[in-house]
């Protein structure tokens, strides 16, 4: 019995092995590149060619997985889309980690969980205010604080979240929040809204610092 059972596990693993080799061999390899367009986008096409059937444009600045390379064309991709890009307009950045391709650049009016939890990120870093609501919206007040955090890394600050930054901001490495946050500007001290005093994000209008009352308690 018992030699009956080892010769089965020896077998099953035999039967696991192979597989194992196939999944490990499907995993994509290639370098880290980054679009640098003098303006605009970057065409992925379907073929080494001017004319080739354009698949998606990639907007500049972002980075993307490069299979191969030659001096005019490297094969890439790019949200989960295969194909040609101009070797060019593309940076290659060969020391990076394949794990900056995991988050997307992040914009103004962008939506989704990473742009939750991007903020909270910032948030734990002292970027927002301790109890602010975190909606799922890359609003102006998001790209004001990532703004700071450029100022404070030293990167250019245009209020946009590159794949960089996000893997800068979400390491161990980034900095906490050494800025002063904007201020209260005014003071409401009439009626019901007494000790109340007006939020300096939003002036009143509702932000995500006052919980989207447009004041804060005192």
């Amino acid at each position: 019995m018992k030699k009956t059972l080892c010769l089965l596990m020896v077998l099953l693993l035999l039967l696991l092995c192979p597989l194992a080799q196939g999944q490990e061999a499907e995993k994509p390899t290639g370098i880290v590149g980054k679009v640098t367009t003098p303006k605009g986008a970057l065409k992925l096409r379907a073929k080494k060619a001017p004319n080739g059937r354009m698949l998606a444009e990639i907007p500049n600045g972002t980075c993307l997985l490069v299979l191969e390379e030659d001096d005019a064309w490297c094969r890439v991709v790019w949200e989960e889309k295969e194909g040609y890009c101009s070797a060019e307009f593309l940076t290659m950045l060969r020391d990076a980690n394949l794990e900056l391709l995991d988050y997307r650049v992040l914009r103004l009016g962008d939506q989704g969980e990473d742009v939750t939890a991007m903020k909270r990120r910032l948030q734990e870093l002292g970027y927002i205010r301790a109890g602010s609501k975190l909606t799922s919206l890359y609003n102006d007040i998001a790209a004001e604080r990532v703004r700071l955090f450029q100022r404070q890394t030293g990167m250019t600050e245009d209020g946009v979240a590159s794949q960089e930054l996000q893997a800068y901001l979400f390491s161990e490495k980034a900095p906490a929040c050494t800025q002063t946050l904007p201020r209260v500007r005014a003071r409401v001290v009439t009626g019901e809204e007494k000790n109340r005093v007006i939020c300096g994000c939003c002036f009143g209008e509702g932000c995500e610092c006052c919980g989207f009352k447009g004041w804060i308690q005192y």
